[in-house]
């Protein structure tokens, strides 16, 4: 397990708008394909994906760390709580809502 402290008190995301659509994306793309669990805790959120997809889910939190530095947060091979006082709270839940598909 590892633990990576937020490092800013400042709710913002330092991304472009180009990156931050790209990042968006690929999360949409973890969720439909891998999401078993999308979970509130206290001061968060805890996301779980299919074993398989452990290194996909670590790639995107190395982004998130660096653009989102007001959030915790826990990896544990493929599960990771993002935490964050406040109103980061309901910006981390905010933040990673899975989208839903038409069909």
């Amino acid at each position: 397990m590892e633990t990576y402290d937020a490092t800013s008190d400042a709710i913002a995301c330092t991304l472009t708008q180009d990156d931050l659509r790209e990042t968006r994306n690929a999360w949409q793309k973890l969720f439909r394909l891998s999401l078993v669990s999308r979970d509130e805790v206290p001061g968060g959120l805890r996301l779980s994906v299919h074993p398989g997809s452990a290194d996909a889910l670590r790639q995107l939190i190395d982004i998130e760390r660096d653009c989102c530095r007001w959030i915790t947060f826990v990896l544990d091979g493929p599960v990771v709580t993002m935490t964050s006082p406040g109103a980061g709270e309901s910006a981390i839940r905010s933040m990673w809502v899975v989208d839903r598909v038409e069909e």
